[in-house]
């Protein structure tokens, strides 16, 4: 009997021992699940969800915080590298500049190209003529004469300023694109250059209407004033050894403003100027000023084959002309601050013209033959 009851108490005394040891065991298996999750790892591998990884390294400035929205536009850039490489090869335009584009056929066009005998003319012609002239002052031999449309104002301003300075005009355009070779035909020259349409011969009109030619004789004023308009005399006395053409004191060229006075100030032909202006490039320009304009001046090889492109400022003002070789001259034409935005103001003039003179005293006419070029 008491051996019996010895044992039931050992067993009450051991159950709750055991319930206590698995408590124990419980509580620390759940401690060590909490420190696993929570210090020790607190990731569980191979869970991935909430874990935000990319590819790459910081710069210095990368390390400040990055919104969610800037975090879902970098990860969709590196979705999309070729996209990135694409938009970054797009020119970008500059909107203080523009492109215009040469052709090769505008090599040989232009006021300042040179036509000679061993640099013939290549260009186009649409010319006019002076049927429609209402200008009073501008007295074509013939009104059927044709010149290039460039000249058509420049040539009526150059004669509205020779009428301006001498209260008449006593000067006729003999002939421009083609030479009369009529009978009674002042002059024979038979140039190349008036192909261009840029040209113009003068004779003087007497004081009995009849016409007489400038073969030794210079009409001063013209000499002096032409160049105030963009028109040069082509084949000065001073320059036969460049231009191979003896001197032509009836002959004019247009070549355009600025041009003309910076040839006058020089003393240049038409074939050292354009020798002069390869030397500046649209970097390193001729800079030209006047009272009222300011120009820079240079120029552009012709690309070997197709066309050419040359960039310059958005809404400037230009002119291009070729030189009928191998380039282009480009010109920018400024308007000074507070001058008026023309050109065609009229010069003062520094001489008077040669008067009307009475057939007895006026140059007689020479031998048409006898002349020159």
């Amino acid at each position: 009997m008491s051996r019996s009851n010895t044992s039931k108490s050992k067993m009450r005394l051991r159950f709750p021992n055991i319930i206590l040891l698995l408590c124990g065991l419980i509580l620390l298996i759940f401690l060590f699940d909490f420190l696993w999750r929570n210090i020790i790892s607190p990731t569980v591998p191979g869970d991935t969800e909430g874990i935000v990884t990319a590819d790459g390294t910081f710069s210095a400035s990368d390390s400040e915080e990055t919104s969610p929205e800037d975090a879902s536009a970098d990860s969709e850039d590196n979705e999309n590298p070729q996209d990135m490489t694409e938009a970054s090869e797009e020119p970008t335009e500059d909107p203080f500049s523009q492109v215009i584009t040469l052709s090769q056929s505008q090599i040989h066009n232009g006021p300042l190209i040179l036509v000679s005998g061993t640099c013939p003319f290549l260009g186009t012609t649409n010319f006019v003529d002076f049927s429609s002239n209402t200008n009073s002052n501008v007295k074509p031999r013939d009104t059927a004469l044709k010149i290039n449309p460039e000249m058509a104002q420049p040539i009526s301003d150059l004669f509205d300023g020779y009428c301006h300075d001498n209260g008449y005009v006593n000067l006729q355009i003999y002939s421009t694109s083609e030479i009369y070779t009529g009978s009674d035909s002042l002059y024979t020259n038979e140039l190349t250059e008036r192909v261009t349409g840029y040209s113009f011969d003068i004779g003087l009109i007497t004081s009995t209407g009849k016409v007489v030619a400038y073969l030794t004789k210079r009409n001063e004023w013209m000499f002096n004033n032409c160049w105030n308009y963009g028109f040069i005399v082509r084949y000065p006395d001073t320059k036969t050894g460049t231009t191979g053409v003896g001197f032509m004191p009836h002959h004019f060229r247009y070549v355009g403003l600025p041009h003309s006075l910076i040839m006058k100030e020089k003393d240049m032909c038409l074939e050292e100027y354009l020798q002069f202006l390869t030397s500046y490039t649209q970097n390193s320009p001729l800079k030209y000023d006047t009272d009222d304009r300011s120009y820079s001046i240079f120029y552009v090889p012709a690309e070997s084959s197709g066309d050419t492109n040359i960039t310059i400022p958005k809404d400037a003002v230009y002119t291009v002309s070729g030189n009928n070789t191998d380039g282009f001259i480009i010109t920018l034409d400024n308007a000074k601050s507070g001058s008026p935005d023309n050109t065609g103001s009229e010069p003062s003039s520094e001489n008077p013209a040669d008067a009307s003179v009475p057939e007895s005293t006026s140059e007689p006419v020479i031998d048409s033959g006898n002349t020159t070029g």
